[in-house]
């Protein structure tokens, strides 16, 4: 089990939107996962992970294997589910644009729903958020794109018009996202209880672990398929039992 280091146990709560920078919304607890640091707020629940390292895309769309056998057969310290597919489990197919490493796995679609394309680059470990109307297929090798979305926070503004074009942006549901500071620096974030992107970003665009830098965060898949594995931190796990063809982790 990796060390459980307890830094903070202080949160400040119903702040206003415009509340300068020293009445950031501060974690109730940070632990670390090895050098993954681990923000977490209660009432509700938000858990947000620093990555350190690459973050991989793993697709199966057979799905074979829980959450929790991938997570400990490839060693990741970390693992949540990724984004849309189409079909039942054990059948699915990737919803949208996906290509790894140059070779493209399925088409880019029109949806409401998917309104960017993520693009990473593992070598570089950087990261772009492109509009689906505009996005361009890379050949270079060492990238990873996949369609998802909707782009909830844009360079630090809220995108209301996005959440509300969304299939189901304004009901409540578990979701999982994603976050970079900067294009670089990448967080995984799980919120399991129930939640409106709206309410999701509003919150988000407070938190102290992103002030200081350029926050963007894409929405990924939700409700049902919301998972999360933090190795050694059985209390934080959701949902790992299942079998999902689209994950998100890091060694």
């Amino acid at each position: 089990m990796l060390p459980f280091i307890l830094l903070s146990t202080l949160a400040l709560r119903g702040l206003p939107a415009a509340a300068p920078a020293d009445s950031a919304l501060l974690p109730d607890t940070t632990c670390m996962a090895g050098d993954a640091p681990v923000y977490c707020w209660d009432s509700p629940r938000l858990i947000v992970i620093g990555v350190p390292d690459t973050l991989r895309f793993i697709y199966d769309g057979r799905n074979r294997a829980t959450v929790d056998s991938v997570a400990r057969k490839e060693g990741l310290r970390c693992l949540v589910n990724g984004s849309f597919f189409d079909g039942a489990r054990g059948d699915a197919v990737h919803a949208g644009w996906l290509s790894l490493y140059g070779h493209t796995e399925t088409p880019l679609k029109t949806d409401p729903e998917l309104t960017h394309v993520v693009r990473m680059n593992g070598t570089g470990r950087s990261i772009a958020f492109i509009p689906a109307g505009s996005f361009a297929r890379d050949e270079n090798p060492a990238l990873v794109e996949f369609q998802a979305g909707p782009l909830i926070v844009d360079r630090g503004h809220v995108r209301e018009d996005l959440i509300r074009a969304s299939l189901n942006g304004l009901s409540a549901h578990a979701r999982t996202l994603l976050a970079s500071r900067d294009g670089r620096k990448l967080y995984l974030i799980s919120a399991p209880g129930p939640v409106t992107l709206g309410e999701i970003a509003a919150r988000l665009v407070r938190l102290s672990v992103f002030r200081g830098g350029i926050l963007d965060v894409i929405n990924l898949d939700g409700g049902s398929s919301v998972a999360l594995f933090v190795r050694g931190f059985p209390q934080l796990q959701v949902n790992v039992d299942d079998r999902l063809p689209v994950l998100l982790g890091f060694h």
